[in-house]
């Protein structure tokens, strides 16, 4: 290869296996990018996360063999495509260096370099410095290219094959970055392969769609949840001072010519320190009004610190994503939240209260989950008033069980096994109850037989219901007076009008009310499922019965399409109805 003076590096974020309509960049690559490019080593990007394709192809499209260094961001999902890649780029090019890191190339580095003869080094826990330290030691070698690494097996938070092939080195730990504001911006490009969608937010109270944009202003969690990945990079709390937050949202609107109004904060946990959080809630009131924002909290937090939150709303919180995980005590024990239920309750209540918006994280199912446990799920979403929540995600959810958690150790003393360190075992196939397996497989047949069909309609309902109220003000002329029927603009009678809003309200309930029908139906032996005749076949006996004139599902799907049509306002399925969060 020659001398280095500046290696070709890239960074690979690889594919999950499916398709994720809410993509956006990998920020934690993003920041690695740019702490290199400060010291002058430039990098290309390849962001591979919502891809379909097979993992070679894409490697070989866009010619990752050409590189020196390769590093791999990988989580237990994307491992199996980020090896692909790697074995391909070596096969290729012998002398690439391939480098693993993230969350799952951190619980298991030695596994990774014992099995797999493609890797060369994996960096634990945070990559910027380790990462400066691999490019600088490349760049510095000028005899024997980079092939030569003896010089660099020692380089802190890094775990290498012994370059005698005797055994691994695993160095010490490095020290997590002590100050955030000192690395740059996550102002890193990435060739996707499907592109990102424009980031936006539905301001209700402004009645407006914003452009939002994601920063995270803060790293890490105190808390030890135990099915939580972070456990795995480290529990040190670390938080960015407010005028730098406000600096990268106004770096970013010129940088981007966007006038970002909705700051999503992706932090782990952005109310560890509730002073903190207002000091950054009225920087950025203090640099524009209009924008507003979100963040993701635990609900201890919420109540420990209730006494912020009307100013926090004042400066422009809109909605908080709230770790509740579950109302059942024995779940809550076990994922090692350290709340009773009805803290999860107390919480609830005081943000609707003070009229702000939750975001619900949810844990439905867990392999240990009785039908006790489902039915106090149900009647704290009954009773809590989630049941106009969407979208519906929260219904099916079940605990997955990543590798360096401790519920995922928890589990496998439990079953008296041990999973294979590459795998992440489907969450749907571990239930140690047989009617908790019937109920969740009922759950997942029913999902992909009706879910999709209940978004598109619920989405055209609620757009032309909408839009409705948008020209509703009379200004056409035809506002009833003189004896029209008709809603103003919409073509649309009034009657009609008003049993769309039942029917949209019933969309809204159904999978809520199917899944209080099949834990019923569970609760007594499955009767109506086995009369159906399993499974698949049993639904029809289990759907409840909708609208305003209590009609089948399907039906009730039809008949919300047509109305929307009939007034003008339907959409292409998959489109974002115009409710909450984009």
């Amino acid at each position: 290869m020659g001398t280095l003076t500046r290696p070709a590096i890239a960074f690979v974020n690889p594919s999950v296996g499916f398709s994720d309509r809410r993509k956006s960049k990998p920020i934690g690559l993003a920041y690695i990018m740019a702490y290199l490019e400060k010291s002058g080593f430039p990098s290309s990007g390849f962001d591979f996360g919502d891809s379909e394709d097979d993992a070679v192809e894409l490697a070989a499209h866009y010619g990752l063999d050409r590189f020196d260094v390769v590093g791999f961001s990988v989580y237990n999902e994307s491992f199996r495509a980020a090896i692909a890649m790697a074995e391909w780029i070596k096969n290729r090019r012998p002398e690439c260096l391939i480098v693993l890191g993230g969350p799952h190339a951190t619980a298991v580095h030695e596994h990774i370099l014992r099995r797999y003869s493609c890797v060369d080094v994996v960096v634990r826990r945070e990559g910027e410095e380790a990462m400066l330290d691999l490019v600088r030691g490349l760049g510095a070698d000028a005899d024997g290219g980079v092939d030569d690494r003896v010089g660099l097996t020692g380089i802190k938070g890094t775990t290498w094959r012994a370059p005698d092939g005797a055994g691994l080195l695993v160095n010490e730990d490095r020290d997590f970055v002590p100050d955030l504001d000192q690395i740059p911006f996550p102002d890193a490009e990435f060739t996707s392969h499907s592109g990102y969608p424009d980031l936006t937010y539905y301001d209700e109270v402004q009645g407006r769609l914003k452009a939002a944009l994601t920063i995270c202003s803060s790293r890490s969690c105190p808390y030890n949840c135990s099915f939580c990945g972070v456990l795995t990079i480290g529990r040190k709390y670390r938080s960015r001072e407010a005028e730098r937050v406000v600096a990268e949202l106004l770096h970013f609107r010129a940088r981007h010519g966007v006038n970002y109004e909705h700051v999503y904060f992706s932090d782990a946990n952005f109310f560890v320190s509730p002073t903190r959080a207002l000091e950054v809630a009225e920087a950025l009131y203090e640099a524009d009004p209009q924008v507003t924002f979100s963040f993701g909290t635990r609900v201890n937090q919420i109540l420990k610190a209730a006494e912020v939150l009307p100013r926090l709303k004042e400066c422009g919180l809109r909605f908080i994503e709230l770790g509740i995980e579950s109302a059942s005590e024995p779940v809550l024990e076990r994922l090692a939240k350290h709340v009773k239920p009805e803290v999860n309750v107390a919480a609830v209540r005081l943000l609707k209260r003070l009229g702000i918006e939750i975001s619900l994280d949810f844990i439905m199912l867990d392999p240990a989950t009785t039908l006790p446990d489902v039915r106090a799920n149900l009647e704290f979403l009954r009773e809590a008033g989630f049941y106009d929540y969407v979208p519906h995600d929260h219904l099916y959810t079940a605990l997955v069980l990543y590798e360096g958690t401790p519920i995922r150790d928890f589990y496998a003393r439990r079953f008296g096994v041990v999973f294979d360190p590459d795998d992440l075992p489907s969450p749907f196939t571990l239930f140690e109850l047989p009617e908790v397996q019937r109920f969740s497989d009922t759950l997942r047949a029913f999902r992909k037989r009706w879910q999709d069909r209940i978004d598109d309609a619920l989405a055209q309902g609620e757009l032309a219901l909408a839009s409705m109220a948008e020209g509703s003000d009379g200004s056409d002329g035809s506002d009833g007076s003189d004896g029209s029927d008709r809603l103003d603009g919409s073509g649309l009678p009034r009657e009609s009008h008003a049993r769309l809003q039942l029917d949209v309200v019933s969309l809204r309930h159904a999978p809520n009310l199917f899944m209080e029908r099949l834990l019923e139906d569970a609760e007594a032996g499955f009767p109506l499922l086995d009369e159906g005749g399993g499974a698949g076949g049993g639904l029809d006996a289990l759907l409840p019965r909708l609208g305003h004139d209590h009609v089948h599902l399907n039906d009730l799907i039809e008949r919300t399409e047509a109305v929307a049509r009939e007034a003008g306002f339907a959409q292409a399925p998959g489109a974002a109805a115009p409710h909450g969060r984009d």
